[in-house]
């Protein structure tokens, strides 16, 4: 879930000098970097199951709950298909998941103005109120860090943080195409690097 402040999450640690089994990357510019990243996203995963076992949130409620609100700040229609797609559930799944949100009193549905055909998303006052109240010692901390960057590092920082989180988007597709295609390749019997022999032809 998000506070009124967006998503936030807090900070990492150092990073290992060697991987075990080594790593194509390892000796590339800002490899350490890609550590202290992934730190800083386990531990704000860390505080958010937390947090939402507090509010009695299960965690793809959470994350439901985050794609409502940023599709509604933005103005975007957010349908049920949407967060199946995001969150990378079934259909049957992402129904339990929403009508667990509708009965907490965190989301609504509503007819879409821009198709009255469609079912939309809204995310209601209590699920923005629970948002800063799960989210507020993680604000706190993290602003106060924040407090100490100089323009330049905030700037760099406001600039760079969405390309990282486009660049781990466009690998989780790519994760998720690879593997699709090696439940394929085992439903047919074939390895995902052994493509399937020709037939032959008499």
């Amino acid at each position: 879930m998000q506070s009124d402040e967006g998503t936030i999450s807090t900070s990492g640690a150092t990073a290992p000098d060697v991987i075990p089994g080594g790593s194509p990357h390892q000796g590339r510019r800002g490899f350490d970097v890609l550590f202290l990243l992934q730190h800083f996203s386990t531990e704000a995963e860390r505080y958010a199951d937390q947090v939402r076992r507090r509010f009695g949130l299960a965690h793809k409620d959470v994350h439901a709950l985050n794609e409502v609100m940023q599709a509604n700040r933005a103005g975007r229609p957010v349908r049920a298909g949407d967060i199946a797609q995001r969150l990378v559930l079934s259909g049957s799944a992402t129904t339990t998941v929403i009508k667990r949100l509708v009965a907490a009193g965190h989301l609504v549905r509503a007819v879409d103005p821009r198709d009255r055909r469609e079912i939309s998303l809204q995310a209601t006052d209590q699920a923005y109120r629970s948002g800063r109240q799960m989210f507020a010692a993680m604000a706190e901390e993290v602003l106060a860090v924040l407090d100490d960057c100089t323009d330049e590092e905030i700037e760099v920082l406001r600039r760079r943080l969405p390309q990282l989180t486009d660049a781990v988007r466009r690998a989780g597709r790519r994760a998720g195409e690879g593997t699709a295609a090696d439940g394929a390749a085992e439903r047919d019997g074939t390895s995902p690097a052994e493509p399937r022999a020709a037939p032959r032809t008499a």
